[in-house]
């Protein structure tokens, strides 16, 4: 038959000049951010808290009319009712580098006199307001500007609106806010919340305060806390209040098959959020869960372990020496603590040169891009010969949801187990939005045992891979990202 080709830690240091590499960035966002690096130190106000130095306006901008006339305390006026005891909020700030540079209780949560005379939270600044960037941006003005430019700053508003409207699905059962709106995690899971037996109100509260107040998918506190010194090392050794590790080989509870409660509290700074979702590659699971891709868009984690794709019988490359590089994914995405989160190539000297490391992404990316496309190809061409004559037949491999209108998804009992361990390896791979930078070796196995799956039911190979070019290769890819990422959004099943 004919082949169907598819068209289309720390801020303090100096910050040196660096080239960016991002597999997906803008251009603007790319030189507003060389522009940033030009500037070396921290930035920003610093603040002689307990009422001396200068306020931002923006800070002053959060509190409200009643908290803008009180005046300045100090600690020792907050440690009354918020404890000198080990364990308390008084007794854990003594211990951290804000205690030792001066910043009292009052540089984040404002003026305390009023609070302390009557209190309540409508008098002083605190949750969900007080995770505005612009509190921690009086002190750490270069990195919050940084941070604008990373996509924790950005709010995906789906799943936290789903939260409002639908609080036993979206923040108590599926728990997607947890996520997309880095303030829940803080309120909940680091709180000590039993989320499964939150009421209904309480999670709505939450997901307006996110929506209204601070509008960020990961503000400062949800990787940071503010009031204690965690023991949690960046991969330099220092101390930054972090509220998890950076480094974690142990795969147990973002394995297949794990729940929302454990993956969600995997102790790991990025993976808690950047993990597979219990992503199950067995085929029991590929034959029951046929409206999407079990793994969403955050299988980064999974990928740079090497674990969650179907992997057939043969022996298996798990995993790179990047697996086991100090920070794991800051090492690559934060060098000199930049959170922006771009990648540049000199975070992989010495191992790499900075030109061997560019070339090695252009490669990987060149034939992991190339196989990813040929396996769709091959994908249609088994649906085109499955479903001769029926409407947007070259799309009926797909999940159910993934079927783009107008057209109607195969009854997937039609669909055999060979084609559902092959999308779920083409899914896996472009899910995690590197085309094998994270772990070559895996992305190319999952490739490979995709194709082994096809050519046992005899879908037929690619003809024309000649005349596409790489650009339109990963148009094609892309759109398909796109198209699933609308999908997720629109809360479509």
């Amino acid at each position: 038959m004919e082949d169907t080709t598819i068209s289309q830690h720390d801020g303090r240091k100096k910050m040196k000049d660096r080239r960016f590499v991002t597999l997906f960035a803008s251009i603007p966002a790319i030189a507003a951010i060389l522009a940033i690096q030009s500037c070396g130190g921290v930035g920003g106000t610093t603040l002689d808290n307990g009422g001396q130095g200068s306020v931002p306006a923006e800070f002053l901008a959060l509190l409200s009319d009643e908290q803008r006339a009180a005046s300045y305390l100090t600690p020792t006026d907050c440690a009354g009712c918020h404890g000198d005891e080990d364990g308390s909020q008084h007794a854990d700030w003594m211990g951290t580098d804000h205690f030792e540079s001066g910043i009292t209780c009052e540089g984040c949560h404002g003026p305390g006199s009023v609070h302390k005379a009557n209190p309540s939270k409508d008098n002083i600044l605190t949750l969900p307001k007080i995770a505005s960037p612009t509190v921690c941006a009086q002190c750490h003005g270069k990195i919050a500007e940084e941070y604008k430019f990373s996509q924790h700053d950005k709010l995906v508003t789906s799943p936290v609106e789903r939260a409002i409207t639908g609080p036993e699905s979206y923040g108590r059962a599926y728990r997607c806010i947890a996520c997309h709106g880095g303030t829940f995690r803080t309120e909940t899971y680091d709180a000590g919340v039993d989320i499964a037996t939150m009421p209904a109100e309480d999670i709505q509260a939450i997901a307006e305060g996110i929506i209204n107040h601070a509008p960020h998918s990961a503000p400062c506190i949800t990787c940071h806390d503010p009031h204690k010194s965690t023991g949690y090392l960046t991969d330099d050794g220092d101390e930054a209040q972090l509220r998890h590790a950076t480094f974690n080989t142990d795969t147990t509870d973002v394995g297949p098959g794990t729940d929302v409660g454990t993956y969600q509290t995997f102790d790991h700074l990025c993976a808690q959020c950047h993990n597979g979702r219990g992503v199950d590659p067995g085929d029991a699971k590929l034959q029951s869960s046929t409206s999407r891709f079990g793994g969403h868009h955050s299988n980064q984690y999974n990928m740079l372990m090497g674990i969650g794709g179907v992997e057939g019988t043969g022996p298996v490359e798990r995993n790179t020496a990047h697996s086991n590089a100090p920070g794991q994914c800051s090492h690559c995405h934060m060098p000199d603590g930049r959170h922006s989160f771009t990648v540049s190539f000199n975070a992989c000297v010495p191992c790499h040169t900075e030109t061997d490391a560019a070339n090695r992404v252009t490669s990987i990316k060149s034939e992991i891009l190339s196989g990813m496309y040929a396996l769709r190809v091959r994908l249609a061409n088994w649906s085109i010969d499955k479903f001769p004559g029926v409407d947007g037949n070259e799309h009926l491999w797909e999940y159910r949801s993934y079927v783009p209108d107008p057209y109607t998804a195969a009854d997937q009992s039609l669909i055999p187990i060979e084609i559902k361990r092959a999308r779920h390896n083409y899914h896996y791979i472009i899910e995690s939005g590197d085309f094998g930078v994270h772990n070559g070796p895996y992305a190319k196995h999952l490739i490979t045992v995709a194709n082994a799956e096809l050519d046992s039911i005899g879908a037929a190979m690619p003809t024309t891979m000649g005349s596409v070019s790489q650009a339109q290769m990963e148009a094609v890819i892309q759109s398909d990202v796109a198209r699933i990422s609308q999908i997720d959004r629109e809360g479509m099943d």
